[in-house]
């Protein structure tokens, strides 16, 4: 099984996880390889020192960010089309037995999976906010996609996709965000992304700067792809599964949309008006009434829910760092924006 992990100035972080994913890794089976994509730190000494093998990219000529980092390593890589290729981020840890459950499950039939993604938070209100946003959105939304058949997003880090449809994707990719777009192709193309029973840890930015910079970048790639993938959303639309894949990658932040509804629900309520607007106002209080149950019911899906309550509490306020973002994405522009870097 081949592993990348794609790196820019990751150093201090590859000594921390490189062993981590040796510890997980098994002998003759798999391939640690470091992307070091335009570093100007010892990323490459660090890789070395852990064992791993290096590809070092000194231009943006096979795209830009992570995703043109990954295509610029396939190319230069030998392996079988059908091989299992798993991404990490950095300072990701992949738990154990991670790489024996991603080969029982493509022996199983699967071509895609995403490993759960254990956000680690800091002691901060905002890293918690963050943290509880994405463990709500895969224990109870990717759970109920699963349960009923439907594929679930990708995430970046913990992607387990057979080499060949990941190649395809990330030559077609025309944005730094190269999860959502791999997600909609492989969605359009009818390959579903499967959760793996496995896990991998994901850092949280300890300070607000660092969770504006990663929305900035999420933002940024979001609206980049919206116009890169108008075809294959369009595509997907015309499916109830398709269709709201979609909503849960481009309908964010949560509590901003919920704050939108309840503003239109308070004020088509006073009106008297025809059947319509009544159908309306019932659709209105249906989603707000879901958007209640994710947040509050979140808490019964954490594994400290004390730790996680003030960030429920605090849930009005995350539309400004999402708007704060949205001003840092105006200059995002295909780079690499890093949530921790100088958080």
């Amino acid at each position: 099984m081949l592993i990348l992990v794609p790196s820019h100035d990751d150093a201090a972080s590859l000594r921390a996880s490189l062993p981590r994913i040796a510890l997980a890794m098994r002998a003759e089976k798999d391939r640690l390889v470091v992307i070091a994509d335009r570093c100007s730190d010892d990323t490459e000494a660090a890789a070395r020192a852990a064992g791993a093998e290096v590809v070092p990219r000194d231009d943006e000529a096979s795209g830009p960010g992570k995703g043109g980092a990954l295509r610029f390593a396939l190319e230069r890589l030998a392996g079988d089309p059908r091989e299992p290729v798993v991404v990490f981020d950095a300072d990701s840890e992949p738990s154990a037995g991670f790489f024996d459950a991603a080969d029982v499950a493509f022996a199983a039939g699967a071509r895609a999976l995403q490993a759960y993604v254990d956000p680690v938070p800091a002691r901060s209100l905002v890293s918690r906010i963050a943290a509880y946003s994405e463990i709500v959105s895969q224990r109870i939304t990717d759970r109920l996609r699963a349960a009923v058949g439907w594929g679930v997003p990708l995430r970046g880090t913990g992607m387990v996709v057979e080499r060949g449809l990941l190649a395809d994707a990330l030559a077609r990719c025309a944005t730094f965000v190269e999860d959502l777009e791999t997600t909609l192709l492989l969605a359009a193309g009818g390959v579903a992304v499967r959760p793996l029973a496995a896990s991998v840890r994901d850092p949280k930015p300890a300070s607000g700067s660092g969770i504006v910079r990663q929305r900035a970048r999420w933002l940024a790639g979001n609206l980049a792809a919206l116009r890169a993938r108008r075809r294959e959303i369009a595509r997907l639309m015309r499916s109830l599964p398709g269709a709201t894949l979609v909503v849960s990658l481009f309908a964010k932040p949560r509590s901003l949309f919920f704050s939108a509804r309840l503003v239109l629900f308070a004020a088509l309520l006073p009106l008297a008006g025809p059947a319509p607007i009544r159908v309306i106002e019932g659709l209105l209080a249906l989603f707000l009434l879901r958007d209640l149950a994710l947040l509050v019911g979140g808490l019964a899906v954490v594994d400290r829910p004390g730790f996680y309550l003030p960030a429920v509490l605090a849930a009005p306020v995350y539309p400004v760092v999402w708007a704060v973002g949205a001003l840092r994405a105006l200059s995002a522009r295909g780079r690499w924006l890093s949530a921790r870097r100088n958080a």
